[in-house]
């Protein structure tokens, strides 16, 4: 185990010793007290400094992005959810819509 203070995490880190400090205090940094410091093991530092996604590895986790519209799908509910007996335009029902939404809202 090897403990390192604030100010050598933050140098390790390359940030400022409040910003350690912060992290420390939300708890997404574990830390010990050491008489009166505080110390930090090179292992947690190491295991926080994770690192920055590529473009294309934040593309393949976008919801839905290149994947084939399945029944477990949320969107697969959505299908079907407007009638073609009247307008398809929503914001011409909308007033009637929020006007129902509304008065089942007071009759329960």
């Amino acid at each position: 185990m090897d403990l390192m203070t604030i100010r050598e995490a933050a140098q390790l880190l390359r940030v400022s010793s409040i910003t350690v400090r912060r992290h420390v205090a939300t708890g997404r940094l574990p830390a010990v007290r050491v008489g009166r410091g505080i110390r930090i093991d090179r292992a947690q530092i190491e295991r926080f400094a994770t690192p920055v996604a590529t473009i294309a590895e934040q593309e393949e986790r976008t919801i839905g992005a290149g994947k084939i519209l399945t029944p477990d799908s949320p969107l697969w509910k959505m299908i079907g959810a407007i009638d073609d007996d009247g307008p398809t335009d929503l914001s011409i029902n909308t007033d009637a819509y929020l006007a129902r939404a509304y008065a089942r809202d007071i009759d329960e």
